[in-house]
């Protein structure tokens, strides 16, 4: 396994792709920054630091990285057969499930890595707009991060089952892609289209009943869509009371990362039970192919 997650990682780094995304990333967000500071943004409270933080990184950030997870797991089996190394490795004393195992822990780490590295870039945006860098806001950033990184691990996963379906690279790559755009884009608006057009429909519901309703939907028909069960719990991050039916007398109330994945431990377990699932189909799928 050691010698699998060696291999992939070195590979992992040396793939443009990896770079050309985090590149993206930081050339969209760090003109925000720039613009919000000239705007006169500034001395940012841990609260205020960390609502920009989940916009930031469950944002653009997320899916850009969601996109190179599913990415990286489409690819990740079916290239090496067209290219011939996975026989060379076979051929070496390891066992495929050493082999699989240390891939995927490769390409978690790699992930990690991504996410430390846009989180880092979103702190240091937040400390020059002025927000204090405490113990409550590294807390809470560690919390997000692995939050995240169990929503790519799934994406990773979920690749892996297209990798050994689709033998050809370049169509399951297409088919990521395809799956990306359905997964990140059309369906949460299907959905969200649904859960406004039912409150509309009652027009007694307060805006606690449309934030309830809302996330009953995205936990009942977007369960398949890990970064949107991470947008149900890092909604409860900040919470709205005494709003008396209407938005404009809510006052805010933070209550952290921990509070937000207690309150939420149906989208948490969603998260770990299908990435397992995932994760069992794709290993089963690899233990049995043929690798000709």
């Amino acid at each position: 396994m050691l010698w699998g997650f060696q291999l992939e990682f070195k590979q992992s780094l040396r793939t443009k792709k990896l770079w050309l995304i985090l590149g993206i990333m930081v050339l969209l967000y760090i003109p925000v920054f720039y613009i919000m500071k000239s705007a006169g943004v500034e001395d940012l409270t841990v609260e205020g630091a960390m609502t920009f933080l989940i916009q930031f990184v469950t944002g653009m950030a997320g899916f850009f990285i969601g996109i190179l997870a599913l990415l990286m797991g489409a690819t990740a089996i079916n290239s090496e057969i067209e290219k011939g190394t996975l026989r060379v490795a076979m051929s070496k004393p390891v066992k495929r499930l050493g082999y699989i195992g240390g891939k995927f822990l490769a390409h978690s780490a790699v992930l990690l890595m991504a996410l430390l590295i846009s989180t880092l870039v979103g702190i240091l945006g937040v400390v020059y707009l002025g927000a204090p860098l405490s113990g409550q806001l590294v807390v809470d950033v560690l919390l997000l991060n692995m939050l995240l990184l169990l929503a790519m691990v799934q994406l990773v996963a979920l690749g892996y089952i297209l990798s050994t379906v689709i033998k050809s690279s370049s169509s399951a790559l297409g088919a990521a892609l395809v799956l990306a755009f359905v997964l990140f884009l059309i369906m949460p608006n299907i959905v969200g289209y649904l859960a406004i057009r039912d409150s509309l429909n009652n027009p007694n519901m307060g805006y606690k009943d449309i934030k309830a309703l809302q996330k009953e939907y995205t936990t009942k028909y977007l369960f398949y869509v890990p970064t949107s069960q991470v947008g149900v719990i890092t909604g409860d991050v900040g919470m709205l009371s005494d709003t008396q039916g209407n938005i404009n007398s809510a006052t805010a109330e933070y209550r952290g990362m921990a509070y937000a994945i207690r309150n939420n431990l149906t989208n948490f377990g969603i998260l770990v039970g299908l990435t397992l699932v995932y994760l069992g189909i794709g290993f089963y799928r690899f233990l049995r192919m043929d690798l000709r």
